[in-house]
């Protein structure tokens, strides 16, 4: 009888990969099954639940506030009706509402981006937001011009605020709402140290001598005044220095509300008589960081006097706005983030509602 001949380590590691090869791949494939079941699953059972509007008293003139909308074509993919659906109740109860338009490029064609960028702001009027600020880093001077002049056209009125990139522009939005003359204009920090200052910005610059007196005769003129703000941060979830210096002035030239736009949400501050939402973060976006596609949507009952506030998060979810229903640990996280100090939320309908 012949000895068996005796493997070396080599040998044996390379009859051992051998054997264990065809169940590695059959346990791979199993594996990846599962994980595609439990996507599946995770993604279909995810409902897109509506915000909630808040009960109106008879007199009180209803505002909604709305942070940064993408609709580039990527979103645009899915049926836009569709992913609206969640926030469509609480602007068409709306009185006056206001949101932030990032301009998109969708082609090298500059008619065909006018056109397609035409269709978003189109939309969003007809979802009853009745004055828009746009962002736009992606389209030159004279294609943002064409398509202010577009929409003027097709809306009938001042829709937009700003007019191009001019550092001086005193273009606002101002309407009446049940005998009350409200008025909103839109600023960007075009000198803040988080941002390009060479990019075409599509309000008005961000400077004390010219918001002030810009800010002060809307006051004299109106009884609100609502005030956009692109602070030119992105991902910064601490409000700084800069924004808190510049708000408080902004509250002090006469500006009854400020509506803050970076892609993440940021603290809410009563200062004076006016509420400062530094940043409403994002109603839809197209990047893949979680805490980018989330935001608040703020409900305003205003008596001519006092104010009652909704403040409620939202989401993008599978192409769709919903309103997003934070564990308990991600609430806390939240409220730590967004509650400034004079602010006592009371938690109701899915939202958080205080008084000023």
């Amino acid at each position: 009888m012949k000895n068996s001949k005796r493997f070396s380590i080599e040998e044996r590691i390379l009859k051992w990969t051998k054997r264990h090869k065809k169940r590695n791949t059959i346990y791979t494939s199993i594996i990846l099954i599962i994980a595609i079941v439990l996507l599946v699953f995770v993604m279909t059972s995810q409902k897109i639940e509506p915000v909630k509007a808040m009960d109106k008293g008879q007199g009180d003139i209803r505002m909604t506030y709305l942070g940064n909308v993408e609709l580039n074509n990527h979103i645009r993919k899915n049926n836009i009706n569709e992913a609206f659906g969640a926030i469509k109740p609480i602007l068409k109860g709306s009185d006056y509402s206001t949101a932030s338009l990032q301009v998109s490029k969708f082609s090298d064609d500059r008619k065909t981006n006018i056109n397609k960028n035409l269709e978003n702001i189109m939309f969003l009027r007809d979802l009853n937001i009745k004055s828009l600020n746009l962002i736009n880093q992606v389209t030159d001077n004279v294609t943002a011009r064409d398509l202010m002049k577009s929409v003027e056209a097709q809306s009938g009125y001042n829709y937009l605020t700003g007019n191009g990139s001019n550092a001086i522009n005193s273009k606002t939005v101002q309407q009446t709402v049940k005998d009350k003359k409200i008025a909103n204009v839109s600023f960007t920090d075009v000198e803040s140290d988080y941002t390009d200052t060479l990019k075409n910005t599509t309000s008005v610059s961000l400077e004390p001598n010219i918001y002030i007196p810009l800010i002060k005769k809307l006051k004299e003129n109106n009884d609100y005044v609502v005030v956009n703000v692109d602070w030119g941060i992105t991902d910064e979830r601490s409000v700084t220095t800069r924004q808190r210096e510049y708000a408080h002035s902004l509250v002090d030239a006469g500006a009854d509300v400020i509506i803050g736009h970076n892609s993440v949400v940021q603290e809410i501050e009563k200062y004076k008589d006016t509420s400062i939402f530094y940043s409403l973060g994002n109603v839809t976006s197209e990047d893949f960081l979680s805490k980018n596609k989330q935001g608040l949507a703020v409900q305003q009952n205003w008596n001519g006097g006092q104010s009652q506030f909704t403040v409620t998060p939202i989401k993008s979810q599978g192409g769709q706005i919903t309103k997003s229903n934070p564990n308990k640990v991600e609430e806390i996280k939240l409220l730590n983030n967004i509650e400034g100090k004079d602010i006592n939320f009371k938690k109701e309908n899915g939202g958080y509602v205080y008084e000023h």
